[in-house]
């Protein structure tokens, strides 16, 4: 007779979780909806550090913890070494679902997911060939890579030829039908979610804002993590005279972020290199309009619906900003229409699907 499926139990690598990031909205939201769509007997676990308290999220969802630090770098690599495989051996875990490199040599089947290929194209402080090397390795490991856009899989099939990601986009935060709200002035404000570090490339904002006549000119909010840009952006609005347009409001929850983007006059996302880019998605879900920049995954993720500038072309930027002061509902209804498409169940539900398949993977014949 034919053995039977193996009942999967999938632990997810959650050591990161705590401050809001990109990459910890999407771990939790496809923990929830995947919780939602596990079958009897099936179960899903998030490992996690001792000292983060996990939120509830149902009841198909475990939450362990594990001496695995979130960083630097090289501990967390030491830590996953020395105690994940012990950590999954003694769970039963058949399946690993593991968003960071490099990816442990473990004989559970792991699911590989890379949010984008930044160290391998050269954008953070690694060395770019111990990246790739790293990059190529992991995935050959890997039993499956899952990626959140055709742009990031067109780069892995060129930096790690032989890989076969599948793609299973990012989801955008449900918003409700709404209007701006109440800005502080006429003018309103633009939105830029993500931390503020080089790559986020925040100046071209800055310099189109000065092209603007002050009594036309939105302000600027921006939400995030100062990752060592703050103090330039300030000298930088000084040098152009535009202080009082900047607002810094740091590390704010998911709610805040969410009232702050539908509030918005725009969201503006001018990195030139973005592996998905959950803020414009979320802009369009808002009704909103998200300026991005013509890069990377962007002009993927936003469609026709998006505005997709030249990367440095401060003079686009200045006129699509200044263009941004008067809306309508049909472009709005629009934007809302092609977010609808990016939803966390439908990723949750092609991650869950490809969990079952690496759990046949050690199945016994």
């Amino acid at each position: 007779m034919p053995m039977r499926s193996p009942l999967l139990h999938v632990a997810m690598s959650g050591w990161l979780l705590g401050q809001p990031s990109g990459a910890n909205r999407r771990l939790l939201a496809i923990a929830e909806q995947a919780g939602a769509r596990l079958a009897e007997g099936e179960r899903l676990t998030v490992l996690h550090r001792p000292d983060y308290t996990p939120p509830t999220l149902c009841e198909n969802v475990k939450w362990q913890a594990i001496p695995i630090r979130g960083g630097p770098t090289r501990r967390r690599i030491v830590d996953e070494r020395r105690h994940l495989a012990r950590a999954l051996e003694r769970l039963g875990a058949n399946v690993l679902d593991h968003g960071f490199l490099p990816l442990p040599k473990l004989t559970v089947p792991s699911c590989l997911l890379l949010h984008d290929l930044r160290a391998a194209e050269g954008i953070t402080r690694w060395p770019r060939w111990l990246a790739r090397r790293v990059l190529r390795g992991s995935c050959a490991r890997a039993a499956a890579i899952v990626v959140p856009s055709q742009f990031t899989a067109r780069r892995l099939h060129e930096l790690a030829p032989g890989s076969q990601p599948v793609v299973i986009p990012n989801g955008a935060t449900s918003n409700p039908a709404t209007d701006r709200g109440a800005p502080d002035d006429d003018r309103g404000y633009l939105l830029h979610v993500g931390h503020l570090e080089a790559r986020k490339n925040v100046e071209v904002v800055l310099r189109a804002l000065a092209r603007l006549p002050a009594d036309e000119r939105p302000d600027l909010v921006l939400v995030g993590r100062d990752a060592g840009r703050a103090a330039a952006l300030r000298r930088l609005g000084e040098q152009l005279g535009i202080t009082g347009a900047l607002r810094f409001r740091g590390v704010v929850d998911d709610e805040t972020v969410a009232e702050l983007g539908a509030a918005a006059r725009a969201v503006v996302v001018p990195s030139p290199y973005e592996g998905f880019g959950l803020p414009a998605i979320d802009a369009l879900a808002a009704g909103r309009p998200a300026l991005v920049a013509a890069a990377g995954a962007l002009p993927e993720v936003t469609g026709t619906v998006g505005v997709h500038l030249p990367a440095d072309d401060v003079e686009a930027w200045a006129t699509a900003i200044a263009a941004t002061a008067v809306d309508d509902v049909e472009a709005a209804a629009a934007r809302r229409a092609h977010a609808a498409q990016f939803s966390w169940s439908h990723a949750a539900t092609a991650t869950v699907a490809l969990w079952r398949r690496l759990a046949e993977i050690n199945a016994p014949a």
